[in-house]
């Protein structure tokens, strides 16, 4: 029976987790473990470095990941309290038409931007890294498709497919990373490192940019610990699953560039004499971020486009598809303003669902309701924090603060309809 339970909650995209169904946390940080542990992050440690000093490039990269895990433990012990995904929590914030209409169709077209992304950054390397293996030319284009079919079909499966991809894959990943590591320097040598850097990039900048990578994982991270079975268990997932991770890439980033002058650890072990290692790592890294876009997305479209609730596997396949074609299409190249849009509009919309939840309903899950048609309150609040964020402070990851106070005084003048209780949680 527990068998098909779990089989049935794979199908299922929008309903709440039943306890049953619910996962410890040590399976489940290795799910948001293998969300960093890929090649965006280590290129982010790239961008870093050659941007600013060393500490600061550092400073920069750990703090924008604080604030991710600071919005991912108050978002995810939502989804815990609830037991749903992102896309359904926010049918209080901003009303069951602004959350299907507005929200999950922004939270939709971002996780399959950072599909393309990902499956252009990975068959791009692959072809690079079976050139110097094996001499034989592999279309970029090709590489992308094929690797972005193969990460697609573990995201159909669901979460426990992913599960189980992480469980095996992360112990291989870091093994091989430190690997990878210790022969650059050896090849290489350590001089790298004391090489100055002309800066070009503030400390704020960069604070925003390592946020800026990880903003949408922070608001859709209720999609992960709606298993949770408890708030505690989720803070121990979020942090032991977000926070060594994301230090472990950022600085093999930062190292590859300062000492190999390549970020990518999958390239370095190429021109070390590893490359099939490369190969290996290059695909796991990928694989095991790149899936869980798949999944999210899914959940939105089931949201966006009111489909039925047991749509999620067909959802997840075609919102994956557009990813891949994006992916041919050339996405990679325009990552820096799909990143900066992101951070903008994501974090503003999570200061205003941190509001809503915690604040205004008390943090109580039985206060929690849906709300029919447009929450204005919530629309409003998030519009005019972006404002802020982007016209007048002009500094993204601000938009977590300001859509926290707009919200608190818009609501004042314009009670927001999630205030009426009804004592359920649907």
């Amino acid at each position: 029976m527990l068998e098909e339970n779990k089989k049935s909650m794979e199908d299922f995209a929008l309903e709440r987790v039943k306890p049953e169904d619910r996962k410890g946390w040590v399976s489940l940080a290795a799910v948001q473990t293998g969300l960093f542990i890929c090649v965006p992050s280590l290129l982010l440690g790239a961008i870093l470095s050659a941007s600013m000093p060393l500490w600061q490039a550092l400073a920069a990269g750990i703090i924008g990941y604080l604030l991710t895990i600071l919005i991912s433990f108050f978002l995810g012990m939502q989804g815990a309290d609830l037991g749903i995904p992102s896309a359904v929590i926010t049918c209080s914030t901003f009303g069951t038409k602004g959350a299907r209409i507005l929200i999950s169709s922004l939270l939709a077209i971002s996780m399959i931007g950072w599909f393309g992304i990902n499956c252009n950054v990975c068959g791009d390397a692959f072809s690079n890294l079976m050139k110097i293996a094996t001499g034989l030319e592999i279309p970029v284009t090709i590489s992308s498709i094929i690797w972005g079919v193969i990460m697609l079909l573990s995201a159909v499966f669901g979460m426990n497919a992913l599960k189980k991809l992480d469980s095996v894959s992360i112990p291989l990943l870091v093994i091989i990373m430190v690997l990878g590591t210790v022969m650059a320097f050896r090849k290489f040598g350590s001089g790298g490192l004391s090489v100055e850097v002309e800066q070009s990039m503030t400390m704020i900048q960069g604070i925003g940019l390592s946020f800026s990578f990880t903003a949408v994982a922070a608001v859709t991270c209720s999609d992960i610990t709606r298993f949770q079975k408890s708030r505690k268990e989720t803070i121990k997932s979020t942090f032991w699953g977000i926070l060594p991770a994301a230090i472990f890439t950022l600085v093999l980033g930062i190292l590859m560039t300062k000492v190999a002058n390549d970020y990518d650890i999958s390239s370095v072990l190429a021109t070390v004499g590893l490359p099939f290692l490369g190969i290996i790592v290059l695909i796991l890294a990928t694989w095991t971020t790149n899936s869980l876009n798949a999944y999210s997305a899914g959940l939105d479209v089931v949201m966006t486009f009111n489909l039925p609730d047991n749509k999620r596997k067909l959802a997840t396949l075609v919102t994956g598809l557009v990813g891949i074609v994006l992916a041919v299409l050339g996405i990679l190249g325009h990552i820096e303003s799909f990143l900066s849009l992101l951070s903008y509009v994501f974090s503003a919309m999570g200061g205003v669902m941190m509001a809503d939840y915690w604040i205004v309903g008390k943090g109580k899950p039985e206060s929690w309701h849906r709300v029919e048609g447009f929450n204005w309150t919530g629309i409003i609040s998030t519009v005019i924090a972006i404002a802020i964020a982007a016209f007048v402070v002009k500094v993204d990851y601000s938009g977590l603060l300001w859509g926290l106070i707009v919200y608190l005084v818009v609501e004042k003048f314009i009670p927001s309809k999630s205030r009426e209780l009804d004592g359920t949680v649907e």
